[in-house]
């Protein structure tokens, strides 16, 4: 008889990936089996990602850093055209799978609160700014040999246990107030008492940060602003593309935004790094710390 994986987030919602529901291994037992058939195409992306970060120059810490005191704008040109491609996608995906699209969006909607969200977006703002990294950066830094990135890894271990930690004293109760989120199939209203869906609203606010993008590359170009770190960067480009020390920062947002659509069709989430630490956490602990989240539960 086969046994089908029930995904379990914080406070038991569970998390159904829409691939995965039909993803079942026969089992002689009965017992629970986990889906493997995700796991290739999962790594390919991951590695794929990886590469671009690093051909984007995001992994080293001193222009990651440099970007919160405005020496360069080539993260900011990053996640602007990151953030505003994957809105154009999910716009379009929304209409044309709106079921998956607020599933993939429900979880997250309604588990974290505000607040929280504030919170945590605070912390993680400050902790890039000193280190120089980011959860989705510290892989990819590992891989291109980037002094300190061991540390950096270690770093988000610790991030990953301590809130697992404290969410045994403040569990999430399961009825968060995100109310910025709005729900693809439902309309939801705006202050001007003016009906508005999510797709109208991502791609509206989607156009504008990739033109926002490409305005500041007219008027900083990534070259220029790589040179000032030396070496390669102030190197002259050769012919193959491929051999370029760094590419343009709109290229690699464009492939992050267009991912966004098959990893929400394969996890039914969003495109992320930070909760692969607290999944280490909580199978490490065996689900002791954040429970739920482990491999083996």
């Amino acid at each position: 008889m086969a046994a089908r994986v029930e995904m379990q987030g914080y406070a038991g919602v569970p998390r159904n990936p829409p691939l995965l529901e039909g993803n079942e291994l026969e089992d002689d037992d009965d017992s629970k089996s986990l889906p493997l058939g995700w796991l290739l195409p999962w790594m390919a992306l991951g590695f794929c990602e990886g590469f671009l970060f690093q051909k984007v120059a995001v992994v080293y810490p001193a222009i990651l850093a440099d970007q919160f005191v405005f020496r360069n704008w080539v993260v900011m040109k990053f996640f602007l055209s990151a953030v505003g491609f994957s809105m154009l996608s999910q716009a379009v995906f929304s209409r044309l799978a709106p079921e998956l699209m607020a599933g993939s969006m429900d979880y997250g909607k309604t588990i974290y609160g505000g607040p929280r969200v504030m919170v945590g977006c605070t912390i993680l703002g400050a902790g890039m700014a000193i280190a120089g990294s980011g959860p989705s950066m510290f892989v990819p830094a590992a891989g291109a040999t980037v002094g300190g990135s061991g540390w950096l890894f270690l770093g988000g271990i610790l991030a990953a246990l301590l809130a697992a930690v404290g969410d045994l004293f403040f569990p999430l109760t399961g009825k968060g107030t995100a109310s910025c989120a709005l729900s693809v199939p439902e309309v939801v209203k705006a202050k001007a008492h003016k009906e508005v869906s999510y797709s109208g609203v991502a791609m509206g606010m989607g156009l504008c940060l990739v033109l926002a993008t490409v305005v500041l590359e007219v008027v900083f170009p990534y070259r220029e602003d790589l040179e000032r770190y030396g070496g390669a960067f102030a190197a002259e480009y050769p012919d193959n593309p491929f051999k370029h020390p760094a590419w343009p920062p709109i290229i690699v947002g464009f492939t992050v935004g267009m991912a966004q659509i098959p990893v929400r069709r394969i996890s039914g989430d969003g495109l992320g790094t930070a909760t692969s630490f607290t999944i280490t956490v909580a199978t490490l602990t065996w689900g002791k710390l954040a429970p739920g989240k482990g491999l083996q539960e």
